[in-house]
Formats: structure tokens, sequence, C-alpha cells
């Protein structure tokens, strides 16, 4: 289950770099409030935080609490961001099919994270 949660933490470290990207150089982030720019750039570096923490799981220990903390992060932010996509389409008509996906891929990637920590998998070779 690791492994899986590993490939995902890249893949979704990728995505939150080009939403950081994309909020702070579209024209939403100088004319929306500061405070909800500020909350989506935070959400999205601690979705990389959250990734580099479990990339550094596989090469050497981590405090299983910070992993467990970063997991149930991602999947309670995973539904969260499929239903602000929702929301979002129901405002503007305009349905962002991407935010669904990348909703999904945070929330596999916590729940795989949690399986991989109660299976006790400590360290996974890639043979």
């Amino acid at each position: 289950m690791k492994i899986i949660s590993i490939f995902l933490a890249l893949i979704n470290s990728l995505l939150a770099g080009l939403l950081i990207t994309f909020l702070i150089t579209s024209v939403d982030f100088q004319t929306s409030m500061a405070w909800w720019s500020a909350a989506r750039i935070l959400l999205a570096f601690s979705i990389i935080v959250v990734g580099v923490v479990s990339w550094l799981a596989m090469m050497v220990p981590v405090r299983p609490v910070l992993l467990a903390l970063g997991s149930l992060f991602l999947v309670a932010i995973g539904p969260a961001t499929m239903v602000w996509a929702f929301h979002r389409a129901s405002l503007t008509g305009h349905m962002q099919y991407y935010m669904l996906i990348y909703g999904a891929s945070l929330f596999v990637q916590g729940c795989s994270l949690l399986l991989g920590l109660s299976q006790g998998e400590d360290k996974i070779s890639a043979i």
C-alpha cells in the first residue's frame, strides 16, 4: 500500500505545485480576498509537505503519528475538494473535472498511506 501512496504523493505534489503556480498567476488571485488566496496556497503547500514526508518515510524512520496525521489530512481534504468542485459548478455552471480527479487522488493517497501504516510495513523494497 505504501508503494501506491508514494506514487500518488509524487503526482499530487506535482499537481499541488502546478495549482500554486496557477493560483499566483491567475486574475482570481488579484481579485479575491487575501485570506482566501492564502488559504488555498497554504493547503496546496500542505499537500506537498505530506508528499515529502511520505517519501522520506521510505528512506528514514519517521514518526508514525506524523504520517497518520498527514494521511488523515489527505482523507479529509480529498472529499472537500470534490465537494468544492461541485459547489463551484453549481454557482458558475462550469464543472472542473480535473479537481474531482485530484480530490479522488488525494483521498486514495491518504487511504493507502493509512492502510500501509496499519499493516505495519516499515520498509518496502522495489524488488
